[in-house]
């Protein structure tokens, strides 16, 4: 259940990376398809970092000598990670409720004083989630494996950006 609910998180935070880093970057007024497509492919990349993680991890497990327990030590790790990353989580999609409201402002201002100051919290609660999980781990290899997790999560939005700072959109999924 760990690593389902933390492969989930990270699909739902890459496909909002997507979103964040599509936004502002279209003059339409209609933005829905070019929104879903931004979504589409943060979600695309967070699934490739995602296999890419579990295969790492995976490794790890076969090659350690006793994988029984560092699995119970990965998942004592997922614990606390699922707890910081969960509670941020569940903050955002709090203030994505604004969004259901038909009032204009209302949107303007749940994005202004709630959703732009988490997105500027984001890897803090990315680096907070890591440092928690690895200074309690008691293994070397889950230390290892979390920082590593956290730190391919936080380069995960440069990497959508780079595209965009290039000229062209990022090659994830359809464009």
């Amino acid at each position: 259940m760990i690593p389902a609910l933390l492969a989930l998180l990270a699909l739902v935070d890459a496909a909002f990376c997507g979103f964040r880093d599509a936004a502002g970057r279209n003059p339409r007024i209609e933005k829905r398809a070019y929104f879903l497509r931004a979504i589409r492919r943060g979600a695309a990349a967070g699934l490739a970092a995602v296999a890419a993680l579990a295969a790492l991890t995976f490794t790890v497990l076969w090659l350690a000598p006793d994988p029984a327990d560092l699995w119970l030590d990965l998942l004592a790790a997922g614990r606390r990670l699922v707890l910081v990353h969960g509670a941020y989580a569940t903050l955002v999609c709090a203030a994505l409720l604004a969004y259901a409201l038909p009032l204009h402002e209302v949107r303007v201002l749940a994005s202004v004083m709630i959703l732009g100051p988490f997105t500027m919290m984001r890897p803090w609660v990315l680096a907070a989630g890591a440092l928690l999980a690895a200074l309690h781990a008691t293994r070397p290899e889950t230390a290892a494996l979390t920082l590593v997790s956290a730190l391919a999560m936080g380069l995960l939005e440069r990497l959508l950006g780079r595209g965009w700072r290039d000229g062209r959109p990022v090659p994830f999924g359809p464009s």
